[in-house]
């Protein structure tokens, strides 16, 4: 068996459906069944976060608009897909309409949208994306089935960002697969069900996640990513001209590219059950099939140089006499936020950190913000927002010699009057920090150096 997780993009229009199509008539179904797991068809997620924040401040008029719209987008692209919507299809998007629609008027009476709500409402997506994508399959001939991937996958009531239930999950779909090993399914991306039978949400990239556990568990020969890029990049092609896509890259490389990066490639959590499982992970194109794409696997041999970018961070102080709390710490890091510390030696009284700005943003929840840029959370003094254009480049690399690395990075930046403001060292690579006016120059250069030899560095070798 394997599992092909296709995203937003990969099931948003026809021409993506037909590519799809051709994808999976290279298998052959009757000896190897697929899993399909899926996404909100592109747009449909970001609708139903905005009718959450409607249902939470009680706009009436305005969250009706807003299941309006959901509503039409899909029976225009059902429309664009079939000359008639099969009957059973139109029934069940008629039932998932009617449910959010009661869904939406129970909660606005509410006083507090709670998490728990909000995981509610945002399952719709991959709800009505599957049901539409099984029918599609079926009528060209390819014996799909819908499967709410919440009665496969059991999670803690994390709600938004829910810990799976190995467990309970393996035992589920061990017993669900075993009765159908020889059927096809489309499967819900990113929803599942606490241990109490409430709608959870695996966090951002849980569909990939959803795909990964499937799988891991299933002992999948290999689990197949398709999205809209020829794989990973070197670098991003819309600032570095030279950047090309990679063959290969390791489980360790792609953690720090998710972990350091601007755009979730994949869920933290399915890059480590792939690599503890050692089952192979791709990631292609559906709009360009016959590319390769970059395949992930356990690689300790590496020598390659990895570049990531975040374009949206802020550097933040607080008095180390007020330093951060334990409980705080815990929570960004349940809530997988970049956020790390680094040494300034200019002021000894406060501590430095790098975060990305939706750690800022879950900050805000709990601050307030002066004219002096000054915050405050949970009783804390003097809690500044230094700088917040600061764009954060990551070389990662299994075999660097990281002091000798950085030294020779930082005469080669000096050469094009580019400033470091800091730097942190991490198990396999150095985050390196930059005012924004100055990253794009950096990651040119830096890309530069890492395809062409500039200066010898022991053991580096060429992207």
């Amino acid at each position: 068996m394997e599992v092909l997780k296709f995203g937003g993009s990969s099931v948003s229009s026809l021409l993506s459906l037909k590519n799809m199509l051709q994808i999976i008539k290279e298998y052959d179904l009757n000896d190897n069944p697929l899993v399909i797991v899926v996404s909100a068809l592109k747009g449909i997620t970001n609708h139903l976060v905005k009718l959450s924040e409607l249902l939470k401040s009680n706009e009436d008029s305005e969250y009706r608009k807003i299941l309006k719209l959901i509503s039409d987008e899909h029976y225009k692209f059902m429309n664009a897909i079939f000359q008639e919507t099969p009957k059973g299809l139109a029934q069940k998007i008629k039932m998932l309409e009617k449910d959010l629609i009661q869904t939406s008027s129970i909660l606005i009476k509410k006083d507090i949208l709670t998490e728990k709500d909000y995981d509610r409402i945002v399952s719709f997506g991959e709800l009505f994306s599957a049901n539409i994508i099984a029918a599609y399959l079926k009528e060209n001939e390819l014996n799909f089935s819908f499967k709410d991937a919440r009665e496969l996958i059991i999670t803690d009531n994390n709600f938004t960002n829910a810990k799976v239930d190995w467990n309970s999950t393996s035992s589920v779909v061990e017993s669900f697969f075993s009765k159908n090993n020889n059927n096809c399914y489309v499967v819900t991306g990113f929803i599942a069900r606490s241990i109490y039978g409430d709608t959870t949400t695996l966090g951002r990239g849980g569909s990939d996640y959803t795909a990964t556990i499937l799988g891991t568990i299933l002992k999948a020969k290999k689990v197949t990513k398709w999205t809209d890029v020829n794989g990973i990049m070197t670098a991003d092609p819309n600032t570095v001209l030279k950047a090309s896509s990679l063959d290969n890259i390791s489980f360790d490389e792609l953690k720090n590219l998710t972990k350091f990066g601007s755009h979730v490639l994949v869920h933290p959590n399915s890059i480590n059950e792939l690599s503890k499982h050692n089952i192979p992970f791709l990631i292609r194109n559906t709009f360009n099939a016959n590319f390769k794409g970059t395949q992930v696997i356990n690689n300790e041999n590496s020598s390659q140089r990895v570049l990531s970018i975040h374009k949206s961070c802020s550097m933040i102080a607080f008095d180390k006499k007020h330093d951060l709390s334990k409980q705080l710490i815990t929570e960004i890091i349940d809530k997988e936020y970049l956020f790390f510390r680094i040494k300034k030696t200019d002021d000894l009284n406060k501590s430095y950190y790098i975060v990305a700005n939706d750690c800022i943003n879950f900050f805000s929840l709990n601050l307030e913000e002066t004219e002096e840029n000054i915050i405050l959370y949970s009783g804390l003094k003097n809690i500044k927002i230094v700088d917040r254009n600061i764009v954060l480049i990551t070389i990662t690399g299994k075999k660097m010699v990281k002091k000798q690395e950085l030294e020779n990075i930082g005469q080669l930046l000096n050469k094009h009057n580019i400033k470091i403001l800091g730097f942190r060292f991490f198990y396999n690579s150095i985050s390196l920090i930059f005012k924004k006016v100055d990253s794009e120059k950096a990651l040119v250069v830096l890309h530069e150096k890492f395809t062409t030899p500039i200066f010898e560095v022991e053991n580096s070798l060429t992207i």
